[in-house]
C-alpha cells in the first residue's frame, strides 16, 4: 500500500521540493490547473528523462486524470500555495532555526553560498570548470605526477599522455559513481516514502539508464562541479612546483610510487578533505538530497581511491 500524501512527513516533504527542478514543476502545475507532459517539459525546457525522472518523485504530490494530464493532489496544492507567496520559505518554514555557531560551521563545512551560484549560471559553470581542470592538468604534468580519482601517483617514468588520461578518466568515473550512487538512494528513498514497490519493465529500464547516464538531466552541473571538486587535489602538485622552486623537497620521498614522506601524506589528506566538502555540496544541490547523504556518498569515493590505489600497485608491481 502506498502512503496517503497526507501523511508525508515535514522530513520527506522537503526532500521533495528541496530541488530547483521540482519546485518549478509544482508551480506550472499549479499555474496551470491540468497539464499535459509535452507542454510541461517544454515550457519548463528541461529533457524527458528529467522531467519524468522527478514526476515520479512528486508522487505524493503530483497525480493524473484519466487523459494523463497532470494535477496537484491536496498536499501538493498546499505546497504549491506556500510557494506562490515566497517560494523557498515553504523550505524554511519546515527547518529549526540554529545557532549563530550551526550557522558558521555549515557555511565553512557545506559551502552553498560560494558553489550554488556558480553552479546555476551555466556560462560561468562551463568557464570555472574549464579553468580548474585546466589548472589541474597543467599543475600535475608539471609536478610529472598522476591522478586517479582522489590519489596521487609518483611512476618511475612519465608519461604525459597517461598523466593527461588518468585525469580524464578520474571525471568519468567520478561523474558515474556519483550518478550511480544518488541514483540509488533516490530509488530507496522514493519507494520508502510511497510504500510500495514499482513494476520494473522496459519503460522504466529506459526512464532509469537515461536518468543515470545524464545525471538526472543536469550533466553540466555534475561535470562543472566535479572538475571543480577536484581542483584541491592540485596543492599537491603546487608543492612540488614550489619545492623545485626553492631547492628542496617538499612532499614526496624519492623512489616512492605513491606519497612516502609525512609532508605528502599531510598534503594528500587536506587535499581530499577540501574534495570532499566541495563535492558533498555540489552532490546535494544537484541531486536534490540530504547533505549527509550526500557526505557519506562522497567520502565513499575516497575509500574508493585507497581501494583503487592497492589494485593498481598490485597490477603494477606483482
Amino acid at each position: 500500500m502506498a502512503s496517503s500524501p497526507q501523511n508525508t512527513s515535514s522530513e520527506d516533504l522537503i526532500w521533495l521540493v528541496n530541488h530547483r527542478t521540482r519546485r518549478k514543476i509544482i508551480l506550472a502545475i499549479g499555474d496551470a490547473g491540468r497539464i499535459s507532459a509535452s507542454t510541461l517539459r517544454s515550457s519548463l525546457k528541461i529533457s524527458t528523462g528529467s522531467l519524468y525522472y522527478n514526476l515520479r518523485q512528486l508522487d505524493p504530490l503530483v497525480a493524473q486524470d484519466n487523459k494523463r494530464n497532470y494535477y496537484l493532489t491536496e498536499k501538493g496544492l498546499a505546497v504549491y500555495k506556500m510557494l506562490k507567496e515566497g517560494d523557498s520559505m515553504v523550505l524554511n518554514s519546515y527547518k529549526p532555526s540554529s545557532s549563530r555557531f550551526e550557522r558558521i560551521v555549515s557555511n565553512i563545512f557545506y559551502p552553498s553560498w560560494i558553489l550554488v551560484p556558480i553552479l546555476e549560471n551555466t556560462p560561468i559553470a562551463l568557464i570555472v570548470s574549464a579553468l580548474s581542470l585546466l589548472l589541474t592538468v597543467a599543475l600535475f604534468i608539471n609536478g610529472k605526477v598522476s591522478l586517479l580519482l582522489l590519489h596521487v601517483y609518483h611512476w618511475p617514468s612519465f608519461d604525459l599522455a597517461s598523466t593527461t588520461l588518468s585525469i580524464a578518466g578520474t571525471v568519468l568515473i567520478m561523474y558515474c559513481y556519483l550518478s550511480l550512487t544518488t541514483q540509488l538512494y533516490d530509488e530507496y528513498r522514493r519507494r520508502r516514502i510511497l510504500g510500495e514497490s514499482q513494476r520494473v519493465d522496459a519503460g522504466r529500464i529506459r526512464s532509469l539508464l537515461i536518468s543515470l547516464l545524464s545525471f538526472n538531466g543536469q550533466y553540466v552541473k555534475a561535470f562543472a562541479a566535479i572538475c571543480i571538486g577536484l581542483l584541491p587535489m592540485s596543492v599537491y602538485p603546487f608543492l612540488i612546483f614550489l619545492g623545485r622552486v626553492w631547492g628542496h623537497n617538499l612532499v614526496y620521498r624519492g623512489g616512492s610510487v605513491v606519497p612516502a614522506s609525512l609532508a605528502g601524506n599531510v598534503a594528500l589528506v587536506a587535499a581530499q578533505m577540501a574534495c570532499f566538502i566541495i563535492l558533498t555540496t555540489a552532490t546535494s544541490h544537484i541531486r536534490g538530497i540530504r547533505w549527509h547523504i550526500s557526505a557519506l556518498i562522497s567520502f565513499s569515493l575516497i575509500y574508493l581511491s585507497i581501494i583503487l590505489q592497492y589494485v593498481v600497485l598490485g597490477l603494477s608491481f606483482p
